[in-house]
């Protein structure tokens, strides 16, 4: 099944193992950028870099990137990469606005 959220695609049903997969509140299950702050603190917690395991991830689509605690690798098939790369686009461009700006009082001309 594939859910839509925030201009997110999910896929929800796919088997994770249940000794492995952190248990995961509804809510997080059917939205992306949840998913992706879980996934995050899951790579963390195993004592790895999220920024450079989701930015190879990113670049090659290959999500043998992500290491495999918890399944955060698993998890991360249910978001749908190039929903994610847009989403994180989008959410960067906004940040520069809102720092960058006109509408910024801290911006000098």
């Amino acid at each position: 099944m594939i859910l839509e959220n925030n201009g997110l695609k999910i896929i929800i049903g796919k088997n994770v193992p249940e000794t492995d997969a952190p248990i995961l509140p509804e809510e997080t299950q059917e939205d992306p950028r949840a998913l992706i702050y879980e996934i995050c603190r899951t790579i963390t917690e195993g004592g790895y870099n999220p920024v450079s395991q989701l930015v190879g991830y990113i670049e090659s689509d290959d999500p043998t990137h992500i290491s495999n605690y918890k399944n955060a690798r698993t998890m991360i098939n249910r978001v749908d990469r190039d929903e994610l790369i847009e989403d994180m686009v989008k959410t960067y461009i906004e940040h520069l606005s809102s720092v960058y700006g006109e509408n910024n009082s801290d911006n000098e001309n």
